[in-house]
């Protein structure tokens, strides 16, 4: 039996680092989603002092997260090569979460400003 030689071992470690990227990209997003939940539910949290607003867009932060991270925990679990990497690998994607930051961050800084 013949051992591999470098170029095997660099075409394996390639098949490896693509695996684990997509994992570390998906448990990145997992991360940053979580801290975006956690921003919409204190956005209704605070809502008794900021107002209605507050609330509505809480719960919208809520609703754009979900469906997010159920994309990124399919990709996190393993489904490498289906709908979830395809989704994850596309540019819209990314910039519709990294849009999603931004407006989260005005909800929040709105917030504290209004905040009685």
């Amino acid at each position: 039996m013949r051992a591999a030689g470098p170029a095997g071992d660099r075409a394996a470690t390639r098949v490896y680092d693509q695996a684990a990227q997509l994992e570390r990209t998906a448990m990145a997003w997992n991360r940053t989603l979580l801290a975006l939940a956690v921003n919409g539910a204190l956005l209704i949290r605070s809502s008794s002092a900021t107002g209605l607003w507050a609330a509505i867009a809480g719960f919208v932060v809520l609703a754009l997260t979900v469906p997010a991270w159920v994309v990124t925990h399919r990709a996190y679990r393993g489904l490498m090569g289906g709908p979830a990497a395809v989704l994850l690998a596309r540019g819209g994607f990314t910039v519709c979460a990294a849009a999603l930051v931004v407006v989260v961050g005005a909800l929040d800084l709105v917030a504290v400003v209004t905040h009685r």
